[in-house]
């Protein structure tokens, strides 16, 4: 039987038909996959800008500044390595009571260190809280630890400038330009650790090592005793109050 106009009609828009939806059937699939692969990229976004410190300074090398002591190594020395006596001063960034512990007694502990017979050991935290801190800490206790292998006898300043309230340490230039007021600090050596975080690593272990365990930082020790930082009302010990306390120890 010859085919109606009618049944070649049909058959036509039948054929239309499958193709149309077989081309929107291989856009979806294709839309699919690039969603997918724009979801594994922002994820990997996320991971690589979301970093703990072990990941930021993975693949770096260990390098311990000079200067330091303890048995990891992160504590910063400052004064004759042989002294009689140990002041242990722990500390952190972004704390206002070590900054305000540092401006009353730091000059007066730089300066017993200074005649010989103490020396001082320096524990930074990143945080008051233990935290091992954002990134900005970090890089200044990275910025620190070249301090100490540049310049010891200038770390203690530069330290200072770093404890004041909220100093600008967004970025390794800023931290290369608060260095400017220490003398003797800049040096191609310490810009370059400052820029290459060559002691990021150590940073990570400085972390690590010197979490608050217990009480408020700041903490002040003489030869392992603990030492008061205030009088029994509460007020911060004067500088004499702090070295006649020294004198009247054993």
């Amino acid at each position: 039987m010859a085919e109606t106009g009618h049944g070649r009609a049909a058959r036509e828009r039948m054929r239309v038909e499958r193709a149309a939806t077989a081309r929107r059937t291989r856009l979806r699939r294709r839309g699919l996959w690039a969603g997918a692969v724009a979801a594994v990229a922002v994820a990997g976004l996320v991971y690589a800008t979301v970093r703990t410190p072990e990941d930021e300074a993975a693949g770096k090398p260990l390098i311990v500044p000079a200067h330091t002591a303890g048995q990891e190594r992160t504590s910063v020395v400052y004064g004759k390595p042989d002294a009689r006596h140990t002041l242990t001063v722990r500390t952190a960034l972004n704390c206002p009571a070590c900054h305000q512990a540092d401006r009353t007694l730091g000059a007066t502990l730089r300066g017993l260190a200074d005649q010989g017979t103490y020396k001082i050991e320096y524990q930074l935290a990143a945080a008051p809280d233990g935290s091992p801190g954002d990134k900005s800490s970090r890089h200044t206790l990275n910025a620190l630890g070249a301090a100490a292998n540049t310049a010891p006898t200038a770390f203690p300043q530069y330290l200072a400038l770093l404890l004041a309230p909220r100093p600008d340490t967004d970025s390794d230039a800023a931290l290369l330009a608060i260095a400017d007021k220490v003398p003797g600090l800049r040096t191609p050596a310490f810009d370059k650790a400052v820029r290459d975080l060559t002691y990021l690593p150590w940073t990570a272990k400085l972390t690590r090592t010197h979490r608050p365990d217990t009480g408020a930082l700041p903490t002040l020790t003489l030869n392992g005793t603990p030492l008061p930082l205030h009088t029994p009302d509460n007020h911060p010990l004067t500088p004499h109050q702090f070295t006649q306390q020294l004198r009247d120890r054993p």
